[in-house]
């Protein structure tokens, strides 16, 4: 089963994908970015990152991602085998600006690598990116993706996965929304014992929009995936989760299993929860579940009980709901990093 990417130019708008796309059903580009947006050219840059350690890797403006995977040999390389992508993209005064690329980052045999991605950026920008990811047998890829762009930012951040024998992927995704924010990784799954994780939390206020779809296709034998994806949605924002697992014939023993869980904190919020499981194996063992619902409000009694304030109780009970995600992170570092990441995102989350 090929990767199914719906062609996208983002300097055409013939070729946006409406809502009479199946995939694009929950998420409509064309609405959003009804025209097309300037096009803007930034420069690249490598430099010594810092506290995250390892190697720093600026990508911004068309085509600057093609020559990536010199930053990738770098880093497998060196003693701690990190890298920390920059994507910030900005935008400036009247005309938005567009930024679109693709890259390819491959891992050799047994290679390892840890992947921090920063999706950040400033003012009205349009972007549209494409990430290949090939890991050969036994290579292990963590990758860590932070999604938090302006309100008025216009994003599609696409990836495809190609595991092989023995191989890891990781992949931890942690999303505040936009105007439009989607994510998109489509796996080609190898199995003989290849193991995927496809994990994500998103955090989503106002009017932001944010859609996390993932494709997984196993398609030989004793391969595992993953995923488990918690959301919290406030005010008119929407959340989107479409994750569909395909499992082909003859890859028996596949281990699927994924997992959603959404809370709504009024009556404005909205969650589009799509998960699907297609077999055509016979010896497998596959599970999904989605569940949408309310603050506990046991569990905020008794915090208020023990004399907590209550935006302080519900900041609380929201961060206790979506760091489960972020304590799967093996990388004590990049953790932590994420751990407080998410802490400053729910303080003041709620407002009386």
């Amino acid at each position: 089963m090929a990767f199914d990417l719906t062609p996208l130019d983002l300097f055409d708008p013939s070729s946006y994908p409406t809502r009479r796309h199946e995939e694009w059903k929950y998420s409509d580009l064309s609405r959003a970015l009804r025209e097309a947006p300037a096009r803007a050219d930034l420069t690249h840059m490598q430099a010594e990152a810092g506290d995250f350690g390892g190697f720093y890797w600026h990508c911004a403006g068309d085509g600057q991602l093609a020559d990536l995977q010199a930053a990738v040999s770098r880093a497998v390389q060196s003693s701690d085998g990190r890298l920390y992508l920059d994507m910030s993209d900005v935008g400036g005064e009247g005309a938005v600006a567009g930024y679109q690329g693709e890259g390819r980052i491959a891992l050799g045999a047994g290679e390892h690598l840890i992947l921090l991605e920063d999706y950040s950026g400033a003012l009205d920008y349009a972007t549209s990116t494409v990430l290949h990811f090939d890991l050969a047998e036994g290579a292990t890829l963590i990758r860590v993706v932070i999604l938090d762009e302006p309100e008025s930012a216009v994003s599609v951040r696409r990836s495809t996965v190609t595991t092989a024998p023995g191989s890891v992927f990781k992949q931890y995704v942690f999303a505040t929304g936009a105007k439009f924010q989607r994510f998109e990784t489509h796996v080609e799954h190898d199995g003989h014992g290849a193991q995927v994780e496809m994990h994500g939390a998103y955090l989503l206020k106002d009017t932001a929009h944010f859609d996390y779809t993932t494709r997984v296709n196993h398609a030989e034998v004793d391969g595992a995936t993953q995923q488990l994806i918690k959301g919290l949605v406030k005010d008119r924002a929407t959340a989107v989760f479409q994750g569909r697992i395909y499992v082909e014939k003859g890859a028996d023993g596949t281990d699927a299993r994924m997992r959603h869980q959404a809370l709504m904190l009024n009556d404005g919020a909205h969650v589009r929860a799509k998960p699907e499981l297609e077999i055509y194996a016979d010896d497998v063992q596959c599970a999904h579940g989605n569940t949408i619902g309310a603050l506990d409000e046991s569990a905020l009694f008794f915090c208020q009980s023990r004399g907590m304030p209550e935006e302080v109780a519900r900041a609380l009970l929201m961060q206790a709901f979506v760091v489960p995600v972020a304590e799967q992170i093996e990388d004590e570092a990049l953790r932590d990093m994420v751990l407080n990441w998410i802490a400053d995102k729910t303080e003041g989350f709620y407002a009386l």
